[in-house]
């Protein structure tokens, strides 16, 4: 690795394209692909792209070798964030297409334009790279647009082919830094300050933002539905010329002046939707204020009806956002996204499943590419149609699409492992999305939780939650599992605390912790007063918690000696979900042990057989209750002695024990 240091002091020399020619998106990918370069910082996490715009011979220490300059984001060059200059100390690796890699200092960043989120960096080579060709012609809506850069996600080249949405003829108080030129064209975070390239393969905007990228906040997301709004925004060359020629930029105007185009109000409300300031609601409502006034001017403008409609389902406003996805979708029916976004909000904020599963129909159907939208209705399969098969033809089809798609091989792998028994399966999914990005958290989680559960590598399980904590300090479900693990499987019970009271503190709405938590105090700690309050809390923060209430039960059953709360929260858990034969033995022990109602505890092992012939325990139950109290005594030895039966095949001890206990009590052999 060549260590080198370039003072910038002179203009760069731009090159201009010669007569446009349309080109094909295989030969714009080829020039994307020979001119954009990766960029990864020493001191940072940070990574970004950046395009070469010149080449200049200096001489220097060989009569060879070139001096290279590429534009990126102040943004990258600052290690996320802005700044006025990099940090001294501050390396950069920059690696070409052909693989080499090359290390500046801080020395060879120039920062654009007070105004503008960009950055130039040189750097000196013998060999010989192809640079970007500056677009002669103006940008316009509907124009094939085209995005290149390096991801963080997937490492590699990306490539993203899409349209002009929204091209700013005049620099605007909310652009944000330059940023006004809105595009649909596919980017990931890591393609930061890569290059933007118009259907003649021609530099037109370098590339800062998406909508924040919306990372996965919910960090149960195999559970959760994806929505999109797929809008990018990029530094138009417009601005960047004159910066590069003489560090000036053009005169701020405001978009609320009479003059103000749609495209103005629509490009000032999608940067205060990206950058809504420290008042998150205060800026998001600003947004919708200019979509409105972009709306206005523009009745059929669908990309504002479709941007608001997003920042209404930020904000829990669901019926606008209804209203606003189905007038995209009247002025486009084949506008795919709408459909995936409005069934998101009627899967996980409106309870409409059906509603959501012929949003998802209709996605695949516009646009059979989309592995969103096979995703998404593979998670409503999973999840509210107890379809597993079907989720898996349609994780199946979604990864078949998008071969790097991690949450994907996350959610498909969580699959096999929670509902189809395909341990090796889901194994190895969980190593590829780990493989596709090593810093991708939640896979880490969930291998985790098959170590523990179901392959008994505690070490294994504690050294892949330990790496998500690392790589991901506030994931509240890693600190719970961790917790999980520590109680489970090392006996390490303060340490097992420490760790829910880490994820409670994370996520004070995270209910599982508070369940998780209640058990070990319940159990090891005996603080029945703590896990009353927790389970009470896990139950307020979700009325439909079959275990919080079951836990519950038995507390109040077994502790606290309150049996008709007991009985009533085994009401609640049966009623949610009729179908676990456990609950109706927990009901069936309190109402014959603790009320003396055998008749009722009878009629509960007997639906805990029916639902699962294999309930050893329901089985020893029942026959104590034929031996003792109904004087059935032949029904109550081929009772037990089906439970020693069972519970042997299941290796269940506990049960076996006390089956054998039991018959030996009554004189009675196996």
């Amino acid at each position: 690795m060549k260590f080198s240091t370039v003072l910038l002091t002179t203009a760069v020399a731009l090159v201009w394209a010669d007569k446009a020619i349309a080109k094909s998106a295989t030969e714009v990918e080829s020039i994307a692909r020979a001119t954009v370069v990766e960029i990864k910082l020493q001191k940072s996490p940070s990574v970004g792209s950046g395009v070469l715009i010149q080449r200049q011979g200096v001489g220097g220490a060989s009569p060879t070798e070139t001096l290279y300059t590429l534009v990126t984001n102040r943004h990258v060059v600052c290690g996320r964030g802005l700044c006025s200059k990099p940090s001294d100390s501050e390396k950069y690796t920059l690696t070409t297409v052909d693989g080499q890699k090359r290390q500046v200092s801080a020395a060879a960043v120039r920062m654009l334009g007070k105004d503008l989120d960009l950055a130039v960096i040189q750097f000196r080579s013998n060999q010989t790279y192809q640079v970007a060709k500056f677009a002669t012609k103006s940008l316009n809506v509907q124009d094939p647009v085209y995005t290149a850069g390096y991801p963080l996600e997937r490492p590699g080249f990306a490539f993203g082919a899409g349209k002009a949405i929204a091209i700013g003829q005049q620099r605007l108080r909310e652009d944000g830094g330059g940023y006004t030129a809105i595009y649909n064209a596919a980017t990931l975070p890591g393609m930061s300050g890569g290059g933007v390239f118009d259907g003649n393969g021609e530099l037109v905007a370098i590339h800062g933002q998406g909508d924040r990228y919306r990372p996965n906040t919910e960090l149960d997301d195999q559970l959760k539905a994806s929505s999109k709004i797929g809008y990018n925004r990029g530094i138009p060359v417009s601005w960047l010329i004159p910066a590069l020629q003489t560090s000036s930029t053009p005169e701020f105007i405001s978009p609320s002046r009479n003059n103000s185009t749609a495209d103005d109000h629509f490009i000032a409300g999608f940067n205060l939707f990206v950058e809504p300031g420290d008042d998150f609601k205060k800026g998001k409502q600003e947004a919708i204020n200019e979509f409105t006034q972009a709306i206005r001017l523009r009745p059929k403008y669908l990309y504002a009806y479709f941007a608001r409609a997003y920042i209404y389902d930020q904000l829990g406003q669901y019926t606008k956002a209804i209203e606003d996805y189905n007038q995209v979708v009247a002025i486009d029916p084949q506008y795919t996204e709408a459909y995936l976004n409005r069934g998101a909000i009627k899967y996980k904020n409106l309870g409409d499943s059906q509603g959501a599963l012929a949003d998802y129909n209709q996605a695949i159907k516009t646009d059979t590419t989309d592995a969103t939208a096979y995703f998404n209705r593979a998670a409503l399969k999973e999840k509210e149609f107890n379809d597993p098969q079907g989720a898996l033809v349609d994780y199946n089809k979604a990864i078949q699409l998008d071969p790097k798609f991690i949450h994907g091989y996350n959610n498909r792998g969580y699959l096999k492992y929670s509902q189809l028994n395909d341990l090796p399966g889901a194994m190895a999914d969980y190593n590829q999305a780990i493989a596709l990005n090593p810093e991708f958290a939640n896979a880490y989680v969930n291998r985790s939780v098959l170590k523990a559960n179901r392959l008994k590598d505690a070490q294994g399980a504690l050294a892949d939650v330990n790496r998500a904590i690392e790589l991901q300090p506030n994931n509240a479900i890693a600190w719970n599992n961790r917790g999980l693990i520590q109680a489970s499987l090392f006996d390490k019970y303060p340490a097992a605390l420490n760790d829910y009271n880490k994820s409670i503190q994370i996520d004070p709405k995270y209910a599982i912790a508070y369940l998780n938590r209640g058990n070990l105090k319940r159990d090891i700690l005996k603080d029945f007063p703590g896990a009353l309050a927790d389970y009470n809390r896990c139950i307020e923060l979700n009325p439909r918690s079959t275990k919080a209430y079951s836990a519950r039960g038995k507390l109040k059953g077994e502790q606290l000696q309150d049996y008709p709360g007991a009985v009533a929260d085994f009401d609640r858990a049966i009623a949610l979900d009729p179908r676990n034969s456990d609950f109706y033995y927990d009901r069936g022990l309190i109402q014959a042990g603790r009320l003396g109602d055998f008749d009722r505890a009878l009629a509960n092992f007997d639906k805990a057989i029916e639902i699962d012939p294999r309930a050893a325990q329901a089985y020893w139950a029942r026959g104590l209750i034929r031996y003792t109290v109904k004087n059935e005594r032949t029904a109550a030895i081929a009772d037990v002695r089906q439970a020693a039966k069972l519970a042997r095949a299941q290796n269940n001890k506990k049960v076996l024990q006390a089956a054998l206990e039991t018959l030996a009590g009554w004189k009675v052999s196996e």
